[in-house]
């Protein structure tokens, strides 16, 4: 199970990496074995993973695109960054 959704990422996330057409970001797509967290999440330059709590609710690839195409924004859009420079604040 865990192989196919690593698989599942992995496809998902080139159709990303494509449609952004950013070749300064080194995408990277990731999975994180957690059931209980439906949750993913966004790093600076284009990491993004997913816990694998959010395949039931996110039902099929194009569900899963839906997720990471969201938090691919994010990245694109620099929102860590700016969460980063919110938490440095005094």
């Amino acid at each position: 199970m865990t192989e196919k959704r690593n698989e599942s990422v992995r496809k998902v996330g080139e159709g990303i990496d494509r449609a952004a057409n950013k070749p300064q970001y080194k995408w990277e797509f990731a999975v994180i074995n957690d059931p209980e967290m439906v949750n993913a999440f966004a790093v600076l330059g284009g990491i993004v993973a997913v816990y694998t709590g959010i395949f039931g609710p996110a039902r099929d690839e194009a569900g899963l695109a839906v997720v990471l195409g969201h938090e691919g924004a994010h990245a694109l859009a620099r929102h860590p960054a700016e969460r980063m420079s919110q938490g440095l604040k005094p």
